[in-house]
């Protein structure tokens, strides 16, 4: 009874199905499914191969038919929105952000953490022979696809717009975001492997609870040393820096002197971390960024402190701990 079903269903695509599609759109519309079958990590490589192989030998009606009956038969499975653990550090490697829309790749509902993602293969697996070349040529395929260096966490909007019909400047361009994204993360690895002195709460507490300028000496122009610190083309986050360490280097540097704070471990620290960051390659933006979440969570502050972090590691730029020439 069952291969009777069979039957007539490949019987009903190759008589009706196919002959009522749109001729010039039927391409299209083959390449959009076989894509979505590539895609789809519930199919087994071998069941992708043996469907693949019915449209290869152009033999489209049993292509369809065959595809329809597997989809009839699979369980139906609802999507979980659950994070999983393994997706972790492709999270983290992303800052629970979306590289291409900037989107919240996990968000809280009801107090339960919710998937906005999905992990991607930056060189796609089922690529036709053409296309493969084409992204070969601008990055080479890795060996493996599935492997940490060839996925990355992105909004499924993005995915699926990627996976779909992928291209190689797109290629091009997740290649590039994945490459600055691994870099920094591994940075800022290196850089938790770093002690950082608990005094560092002194000051941090003083400038998170400052709340009048009374005790605010302004550090004279003169005495900056912050244009012999930044690139050229960096003169945002150099005036950025400078006015921090006009504003409140005078105050920072009473807090160390009235505390029994160890400025000398903590400058050390700083400056070990720093060098670190400098010598993976990061961008000075980022090497700020990097020293000021790695400073806060050393301190086991909240996000509130972020900015006291920034005007604390300006302190030390100034004070030769942080860039070096």
């Amino acid at each position: 009874m069952q291969q009777v079903v069979i039957d007539a269903t490949i019987a009903y695509f190759k008589k009706e199905v196919i002959s009522d599609m749109n001729p010039h759109l039927k391409d299209d519309t083959i390449e959009k499914i076989i894509k979505l079958i590539c895609v789809d990590t519930t199919i087994p490589d071998s069941k992708k191969e043996s469907l693949i192989a019915f449209h290869d030998a152009g033999d489209d009606a049993m292509f369809l038919a065959e595809v329809f009956l597997y989809a009839l038969n699979k369980p139906n499975k609802k999507q979980s929105n659950t994070v999983e653990y393994q997706d972790i550090p492709l999270l983290d490697e992303a800052n629970y952000e979306c590289p291409l829309c900037h989107k919240k790749l996990v968000d809280t509902i009801k107090g339960q953490a919710v998937k906005k993602y999905r992990i991607t293969q930056i060189f796609p697996d089922g690529l036709d022979d053409e296309t493969a070349a084409e992204f070969s040529a601008v990055y080479p395929a890795p060996k493996k696809l599935d492997m940490p260096d060839n996925l990355i966490a992105v909004d499924v909007d993005c995915a699926e717009e990627y996976l779909l019909n992928p291209n190689a400047e797109e290629y091009r361009n997740l290649y590039e975001i994945k490459k600055q994204l691994a870099r920094n993360y591994a940075a800022k690895q290196t850089v938790n492997k770093v002690q950082l002195e608990d005094d560092i709460r002194t000051v941090l507490n003083a400038l998170s609870t400052k709340s009048d300028a009374t005790e605010l000496i302004e550090l004279e122009y003169e005495a900056l040393r912050i244009d012999e610190k930044f690139d050229a083309e960096n003169f945002i986050l150099k005036n950025e820096t400078q006015f921090q360490v006009v504003t409140y280097y005078r105050y920072i540097e009473k807090v160390f002197s009235n505390s029994n704070a160890d400025f000398d471990m903590i400058a050390t620290e700083i400056k070990i971390s720093s060098m670190k960051l400098e010598k993976a390659g990061l961008s000075q933006s980022d090497v700020i960024s990097q020293l000021s979440e790695w400073i806060r969570n050393k301190a086991e502050l909240g996000t509130e402190s972020r900015l006291a972090c920034n005007i604390v590691v300006s302190f030390f730029i100034q004070n030769c701990e942080v860039f070096h020439k």
